[in-house]
């Protein structure tokens, strides 16, 4: 397959529906029509399945990934730009031979609308009909800690593209590994440093009334030296002035990294109330929807959390293709997609074979330079070790890699190498 044949569907995905901050209550699911492009729909299993047939059609000797993704509903912009990264990786991989001495790489994706249910059930169907290597997708951490279980009784490798929660990976999930979001004990550590280092006093935080908004409150609790404002709303709250007002007015910091889908929201909202904290720590959202949807606020203060190092020439140089190729631009959450597909890739050729079990052992194992600050390395658990988080602010100018943007990233902070968090059984 060439490259420029790329799923531009996946693309409009990724970009084409971010406009606003209504976007993360809901988005429309696998729009557009079904020709060209390299994709078939296959409703055989029940639920939309999307057969990405990266190997040319017919290929009965191509390897498949499952993509679990949130195509629509509030974790949609997640799952979307995600799932054009993995594409965007899996095409490169079969253009330059493929694995395994020329064996092509195959991607089937299914909407999980974020339902753990629904999710589970999709990765049991990929791995008993469509007999995946591995599987990645999860952004929310109730659908992570399901498909987590479901990884282990599959004995089918899971890479969590988000998924959080201290909760995700216990002794018992050997299946399962994170990748484009730290756990949340980690990261409020990581917060922590931030929080030091620039000596604020007055920090407050809104959470989600779920797993992940839950880890990130005890997270605060337990790491931050100072006492924070926490107030913990609803996960599909949409009005979030009440809360605000229990902030004092002179607030520093406002931590919005434990309510993923409302942050663009409460940010929205302290600026109308006439809040002006330094920063707002964002849940690590696609950086074109922080954009499109706070316009000129997002140079305000609002700090994009992220995984990937965006300021190397490494980066520049896969981002600039992906702009060439696809017309979009590349962001942090496609470079998850991108590094998962290619991670996969390389534990594929490691094990030397396309079984599960062999690839799950490939990736525990693995040191994989790629887009991050360091190479990807795990715990025996599935956590990442050695770890950089790094923390960026919002200019209004397009990036060198791609003129055409509406915006730039412009680094603030970055952490030490973090330690793998222990799981709890």
């Amino acid at each position: 397959m060439s490259r420029k044949t790329f799923d531009r569907r996946a693309v409009l995905k990724a970009t084409g529906g971010a406009a606003t901050i209504g976007l993360l209550a809901g988005c429309s699911s696998n729009g557009g029509d079904n020709g060209g492009g390299g994709t078939e729909t296959d409703d055989s299993g029940g639920g939309d399945t999307t057969t990405t047939t990266s190997g040319g059609s017919g290929d009965s000797d191509a390897i498949n990934i499952g993509s679990v993704q949130p195509l629509s509903g509030g974790f949609a912009p997640w799952g979307q730009a995600h799932s054009a990264g993995l594409a965007f990786a899996v095409q490169e991989i079969n253009a330059d031979g493929g694995v395994l001495g020329g064996r092509n790489l195959n991607i089937v994706e299914a909407n999980s609308e974020s339902d753990p249910a629904e999710a589970s059930s999709i990765f049991d169907r990929f791995a008993e009909q469509n007999d995946i290597v591995a599987a990645t997708g999860p952004v929310s951490s109730d659908v992570g800690i399901r498909t987590s279980r479901t990884a282990q009784e599959l004995g089918v490798p899971m890479i969590m593209h988000m998924a959080g929660s201290d909760e995700t990976i216990t002794p018992e999930t050997l299946h399962s590994f994170r990748l484009g979001l730290l756990p949340a004990a980690t990261t409020m550590q990581a917060q922590a440093q931030f929080v030091d280092d620039a000596g604020y006093q007055s920090v407050g935080a809104i959470v989600g009334d779920y797993a992940w908004g839950q880890s990130v409150k005890t997270g605060i609790e337990e790491n931050f030296g100072i006492d924070v404002n926490v107030q913990v709303a609803p996960v599909g709250a949409s009005d979030f002035s009440s809360y605000i007002r229990r902030m004092p007015q002179d607030v520093e910091m406002v931590v919005a990294t434990g309510h993923p889908p409302g942050s663009l929201t409460i940010t929205q909202q302290l600026y109308e109330l006439g809040y002006e904290p330094e920063i707002i720590t964002g849940p690590g959202l696609p950086p074109a929807v922080i954009r499109s949807a706070l316009g000129e606020n997002a140079s305000r203060g609002f700090t994009h959390l992220h995984m990937s190092d965006v300021y190397t020439d490494e980066y520049a140089e896969v981002a600039q293709r992906f702009g060439e190729e696809v017309g979009s631009q590349f962001d942090t959450h496609t470079s998850y997609g991108y590094v998962t597909g290619k991670m996969i890739a390389q534990a594929i050729e490691d094990a030397g074979e396309a079984n599960p079990e062999a690839v799950t052992e490939a990736i525990r194992a693995i040191e994989f330079d790629t887009l991050f600050p360091e190479p990807i390395q795990y715990s025996e658990y599935g956590e990442l070790k050695n770890q950089v988080q790094l923390y960026s602010t919002f200019s209004l100018d397009a990036p060198s890699y791609y003129p055409d943007g509406n915006y730039s990233l412009q680094e603030s902070f970055r952490t030490d190498p973090l330690p793998a968090l222990p799981p709890e059984a």
